[in-house]
């Protein structure tokens, strides 16, 4: 389920959550690699679910492949911006494909213009 906004704050997110249980690997120099799960993804970031929960700094980046999706071998390149009693929160900062790093903007071009495909 997705987290709700504290009482009294602003909801700050450009973008909306997707309630998403998929399977990811995190890796990071400190902890090595670990399987968790997705409980939410925006266009702009992830909550993972992890137990235990990762030892990681805020600002901290991490390497996320998201195992259930069509292209598990992309490594999502992000960034540690909360962490909780189950999880941590992620941005994408950008993605590395069969060794070449890509912008977020250019994977987003590419869904979109699947789907327009899609729809015809």
């Amino acid at each position: 389920m997705a987290s709700q906004p504290e009482t009294g704050s602003a909801e700050r997110r450009r973008f909306s959550r997707r309630l998403v249980n998929s399977r990811v690997k995190l890796t990071h120099g400190t902890i090595g690699s670990i399987m968790a799960k997705t409980r939410d993804l925006s266009d702009s970031g992830a909550y993972i679910e992890c137990y235990p929960v990762p030892k990681l700094p805020v600002g901290a980046h991490i390497k996320m492949h998201l195992l259930d999706s069509s292209n598990p071998q992309i490594a999502f390149n992000m960034k540690v911006v909360r962490t909780s009693h189950d999880g941590v929160a992620m941005v994408f900062i950008d993605y590395e494909f069969e060794g070449q790093r890509y912008s977020m903007d250019v994977l987003r071009k590419q869904w979109a213009k699947q789907y327009r495909k899609k729809k015809r």
